[in-house]
């Protein structure tokens, strides 16, 4: 994941192989305005863009969340913050810029 995108890769439960099940992308507003307005418009869309995410992943017992930055960070602390994710194993990592192909790979070699 990174500020304006999230991938999400599951296991296919009957091929047992790691797959895209879905990209989110984040609604970017930012328009005008003076610096304080624009942050408060950014954040507003943090939070919408965590919220698409978390609807996605509710029903995971464990996730793993990497990208380039500080987003998985973020992320990780918005669903830190929401007792529905209170018993789901949260590990995250940083990494550059991967390829779909890449992301599989990293996510296989995780959950090995």
């Amino acid at each position: 994941m990174d500020n304006n995108n999230a991938t999400i890769i599951t296991r296919n439960s009957s091929s047992n192989e790691y797959e895209i099940l879905q990209s989110i992308k984040s609604d970017d507003h930012r328009g005008g305005g003076s610096e304080h307005s624009i942050n408060n418009a950014q954040q507003g869309d943090n939070k919408k863009f965590f919220k698409s995410i978390s609807a996605v992943v509710s029903t995971y017992d464990k996730l793993f969340i990497f990208g380039p930055g500080k987003s998985q960070e973020q992320f990780k602390n918005h669903l830190e913050a929401d007792s529905q994710f209170n018993k789901t194993e949260i590990s995250i990592d940083t990494a550059d810029q991967l390829t779909k192909p890449q992301m599989v790979a990293q996510v296989r070699n995780f959950f090995k």
